[in-house]
């Protein structure tokens, strides 16, 4: 009886409670497997609790945003893919469609357009050209559709200077190079072509810094090989090139084995190394070399371009028909 009053006594006094909580906590290290002797106060159990329950949220908002963001990827590929699928396909309708056209025209020797105004307007490409009212066989031309309006046939272009433009009179005549890359059409089929109507011209310019410029003119017609295929054009309409073919109208073709001009010390054609109208000699010369500068002026250039002679990237000469109103 003692001894129990004595433990009781003891529990009521402070040092009681003290020795109480330690064996409590003795108790507790024992039974969780820990061998620190560690006192928790209620406020240092709330934090911690909190910080547990923080640290799983935001474990659990992280794996939510991680989700999230796999399954916005997988949408927006999905939608990607849609995309670029119906893309795909537009265009290998498109493809197939003028692929049959030009099987068409290529089983059919009687099938051909009359004018690059009548091929299809979303197309820039070859088609099998004959105008109407001359007597020659249908040929290939590049038909140009993305300058004032389109329906230009492509005479001339040059745009890398793969192809040697230092040519004879025959291949001037004939033509030589690819439709669809560089090339010359050739001065018989252009006498053919202005000589069944009336036609107007499109030069089109680059230089190597990629300014581009246009040069239009209402008239252009040359004549047959009997009058050396002869340059006539009319007035020049239009263009930030500037009018530098003026000199070359009434002129002549030459080329280094015919020199037609009128230029009295030499040939124009076998100094410039290219075949071309030349008079005396000329403001513009765009069969002559590819190069972007030369001291003698031998290069593919445009005076008006930027009043001097040096060298172009790329040139082309277009022309069509001009409607009558």
């Amino acid at each position: 009886m003692t001894s129990r009053k004595l433990n009781v006594a003891m529990m009521g006094s402070p040092r009681g409670i003290k020795c109480f909580i330690i064996t409590l906590g003795t108790l507790s290290s024992l039974y969780t497997g820990s061998s620190a002797n560690v006192f928790y106060s209620p406020d240092e159990k709330f934090t911690a609790r909190m910080g547990q329950l923080e640290t799983m949220m935001l474990n659990r908002l992280d794996e939510r945003m991680d989700s999230f963001e796999r399954r916005l990827e997988q949408k927006l590929g999905q939608q990607f893919t849609a995309m670029q699928k119906a893309t795909d396909i537009k265009w290998l309708k498109l493809n197939d469609k003028f692929t049959e056209m030009k099987n068409v025209i290529a089983q059919n020797s009687g099938a051909y357009f009359t004018s690059c105004r009548t091929v299809p307007s979303e197309f820039s490409n070859v088609f099998m050209i004959r105008p109407p009212g001359i007597n020659t066989q249908p040929f290939l031309a590049y038909c140009e559709q993305d300058f004032l309006g389109g329906g230009w046939i492509v005479i001339h272009k040059r745009f890398d200077g793969s192809l040697n433009f230092t040519r004879s009179w025959v291949e001037y005549r004939e033509g030589f190079g690819d439709p669809d890359g560089e090339h010359w059409m050739g001065l018989d089929k252009i006498h053919k072509i202005t000589r069944s109507g009336d036609y107007e011209l499109l030069v089109q310019l680059k230089d190597f810094d990629g300014t581009g410029k246009l040069a239009l003119y209402d008239g252009f017609q040359v004549d047959g090989e009997g009058a050396k295929y002869k340059l006539r054009f009319g007035q020049f309409v239009h263009g930030n090139a500037e009018n530098s073919l003026d000199p070359s109208n009434g002129a002549r073709f030459s080329t280094f084995d015919q020199d037609n001009d009128q230029h009295g010390e030499g040939s124009c054609a076998d100094f410039y190394e290219s075949g071309w109208w030349f008079k005396n000699c000329m403001n513009a010369n765009l069969n002559g070399l590819y190069q972007r500068y030369d001291k003698s002026n031998k290069t593919m250039n445009w005076f008006g371009f930027r009043n001097d002679l040096q060298g172009l990237k790329e040139a082309s000469m277009m022309i069509r028909e001009k409607v009558k109103v």
